[in-house]
């Protein structure tokens, strides 16, 4: 089964106002301090439990979404952010917690909930922000992101960019491997718009671990549906 196709949508997006613009460049800046938190992979998380700040399972009936073994990996569904959105998390990772979390994205606009492994070397940050942002901006964000993350990391390897389609939502993403001090990054990032707010899904690996992870995290990203 294809697990990860990307294709650029045809229409033409709006003209973007000033607030868009505004707006958007925020949320680049979200995107920007995530890809650079998780790259720092020295201190390890202390893991939580995950039942006071997400709704665990075994599986949804409600969205047909049960949990799965890709690549011998583990993987069972999670609701998060209120229930606005379901996806699969590995076996094993925990919420990261608050002190750790303003470790690794000193930024105020860190992430809203990020679920990691023992050692901090995957994670996958779920970021709700407050940006504004409709369905009818993907594309043009997408151009946006795309440009700047070639310019602030023109040493990266890139896999994939552009506008997918998950679960008949459109979602933009940006599919690099960046440097970081020792190691280097696998980051495959998504994002599209809940309650007409942007939704970040970001997922990170190390270089060492990503032949690996590739497949379940590919998996995690086809497995994400909004739960309007």
């Amino acid at each position: 089964m294809q697990l990860w196709t990307v294709g650029y949508t045809s229409r033409s997006p709006p003209k973007a106002t000033p607030a868009r613009k505004t707006n958007m460049q925020r949320s680049t800046i979200i995107l920007i301090i995530c890809l650079a938190g998780c790259s720092n992979q020295s201190t390890t998380p202390t893991p939580t439990g995950t039942q006071n700040r997400d709704t665990a399972g075994h599986a949804d009936g409600r969205i047909g979404l049960v949990e799965a073994t890709v690549g011998g990996i583990l993987l069972q569904p999670r609701t998060v952010i209120n229930e606005k959105l379901t996806l699969l998390i590995p076996q094993g990772f925990s919420i990261m917690d608050e002190e750790m979390l303003r470790l690794k994205y000193p930024s105020e606009r860190r992430p809203t909930l990020v679920y990691t492994n023992e050692s901090g070397s995957i994670n996958i940050a779920i970021n709700h922000t407050k940006d504004r942002i409709q369905q009818s901006d993907i594309a043009a964000f997408h151009r946006q992101m795309d440009g700047m993350f070639r310019n602030l990391y023109s040493s990266a390897t890139w896999f994939e960019s552009g506008v997918i389609d998950i679960n008949g939502r459109e979602w933009l993403t940006l599919n690099l491997r960046t440097l970081a001090i020792d190691t280097e990054i696998r980051n495959i990032m998504v994002g599209t718009s809940v309650e007409g707010r942007l939704l970040l899904v970001s997922f990170n690996v190390t270089r060492e671990q990503e032949d690996q992870w590739l497949e379940p995290a590919k998996a995690i990203v086809q497995s994400l549906r909004v739960n309007d």
